[in-house]
């Protein structure tokens, strides 16, 4: 909790400085502040999750969990926004459904770090799906500064339950670390989704599964199971399959077949 507190407080105190330096106003639309308010929860509620898991499993398999965040999205979607619900977003759904679980390996106990991660991905679907029906709402900057600042408000009273951390120049210079790539990370992110539909940026989640594999493997000295390899591969082109186009596929044929 204090982690993520901390995460969030100075990436939201980075965003007020560069809106004040730029000269911009930090500015949330009034018919959008429940919006922003539950967006904001569900974010939290996510990367809190995902920090915890984090600390628990390797961290491959913590991002892995994470990234069933497109298929909940993709459904959501099909649900709230009513979108076709197509046969490669159903094979899509199922497949990541079976990677979640093999990833969980019930039979052997299920591990609460993997709880937290597809708790975390659940979560940050659905803050996805609704950033998508706000696009139009508010600026990226502004709604970076709002989340982070009202998200830190949220989780301060469950991070100074137990005190204040002591702090030193190291945890200081960490902090303004951790601020600047959470405040990038959330203004790319959100500045992406009001750009462009899920499904077109869903691809770029997975790059994180990669990146989670080096890091953890060269700088923390983890490894993976081949069976949780496994689920994590199913995962991922579960959320691939998804992306596929029923009829750009069918007008890509038509022109063969005319050929022939």
């Amino acid at each position: 909790m204090m982690i993520a507190f901390v995460r969030y407080l100075s990436a939201g105190l980075i965003a007020l400085m560069v809106a004040r330096a730029s000269g911009r106003r930090i500015e949330v639309a009034r018919d959008d502040r429940l919006g922003q308010v539950a967006r904001t929860a569900l974010v939290m509620g996510a990367m809190t999750a995902l920090i915890a898991a984090l600390g628990m499993v390797p961290m491959a398999k913590a991002v892995g969990g994470f990234l069933i965040a497109p298929i909940v999205s993709g459904l959501l979607g099909i649900l709230v926004w009513r979108e076709a619900p197509t046969l490669p977003r159903l094979v899509g759904s199922a497949l990541s459904c079976l990677g979640a679980a093999i990833l969980m390996r019930p039979e052997a106990g299920i591990e609460l770090g993997s709880v937290f991660a597809l708790v975390g991905g659940a979560l940050l679907g659905t803050y996805l799906a609704a950033t998508r029906g706000a696009r139009s709402q508010t600026d990226a900057l502004s709604t970076l500064a709002v989340q982070s600042l009202l998200g830190s408000a949220m989780l301060a009273p469950f991070a100074l339950a137990g005190g204040l951390p002591l702090l030193t120049p190291a945890l200081l210079v960490g902090v303004l670390l951790l601020g600047s790539l959470s405040a990038a990370c959330h203004f790319l992110t959100v500045a992406a989704y009001q750009r462009a539909d899920a499904a077109q940026l869903a691809p770029f989640l997975y790059f994180n599964l990669i990146t989670a594999m080096a890091v953890g493997f060269l700088w923390f000295g983890e490894t993976v199971t081949p069976l949780a390899l496994l689920g994590l591969v199913a995962i991922a082109l579960g959320g691939m399959a998804t992306l596929v186009d029923p009829m750009r596929l069918r007008d890509l044929a038509i022109p063969r077949v005319r050929a022939a």
